[in-house]
């Protein structure tokens, strides 16, 4: 169930880069380097808020659900904003 929630947060924010991605390179070029970007920003966010969650004492499940939800939140947002500039 979790994986499936990352999956589709992954995909939102890939849909989030096409949209804003440079013109000049295959769309599939566009979506590969979107995801590999997008992909790597979330595993450091997600393994640097999960650590930080377990230090402070919570258990596996709640550091999950909060850390998923946290970076996915995150990186849309940051997207957004450069969408707007």
């Amino acid at each position: 169930m979790e994986a499936s929630k990352k999956l589709v947060a992954v995909f939102l924010i890939c849909i989030v880069m096409f949209s804003s991605s440079v013109h000049g390179e295959s769309n599939a070029e566009k979506i590969k380097e979107a995801f590999k970007t997008v992909a790597n920003e979330y595993t450091v966010c997600y393994n640097d808020c999960h650590k930080e969650c377990s230090d402070a004492g919570f258990g596996y499940t709640h550091c999950e659900m909060k850390c998923d939800e946290d970076c996915t939140a995150k990186l849309i947002k940051e997207r957004i904003e450069k969408m707007k500039n």
